[in-house]
């Protein structure tokens, strides 16, 4: 009889856990939930544009090897550095990119500049999804050496 009236005083008592503690513990794994989301958006945008980064790179170094092709015709001046000239050879692929190229001279006679071994070379992107006010542009100064005269 010991037992029957031990086992009906472990009855009576709560087992498991109230509504109050499960809302409790839903609350908080939604916000944590909530918060891993929120770094991972973030890690995407900064991988994105770090891809951006490297792709604008790319471009930048292809404008530099580009001008290797005819850098003695440049030197010479056998082919002008002139708009055509960029047009023709430093328009980006992919349209999200832009290309700029500047000569190192500010010596502009009838919209022909005189190619001085030294280029500036500019890529910018656009990537609205980044909201830290720093601007997406790489710049490169490519300097050739003199290889004809």
């Amino acid at each position: 009889m010991k037992y029957a009236a031990l086992s009906k005083v472990r009855s009576s008592k709560q087992q498991g856990f109230t509504l109050i503690e499960v809302l409790i513990a839903l609350v908080l794994s939604s916000v944590a939930l909530l918060g891993l989301a929120a770094g991972q958006l973030k890690s995407l945008q900064y991988a994105t544009n770090s891809f951006n980064y490297t792709v604008s790179l790319i471009q930048a170094n292809n404008a530099v090897e580009r001008t290797w092709v005819k850098l003695c015709d440049l030197q010479n001046g056998t082919v002008l550095y002139d708009a055509d000239y960029n047009t023709e050879n430093f328009v980006s692929p992919v349209a999200t990119y832009n290309v700029a190229i500047v000569p190192a001279t500010t010596q502009i006679v009838g919209g022909v500049s005189p190619f001085v071994n030294n280029l500036m070379v500019t890529v910018s992107w656009n990537d609205a999804r980044m909201t830290d006010d720093n601007a997406s542009v790489i710049r490169i100064n490519a300097q050739y050496p003199q290889i004809c005269s």
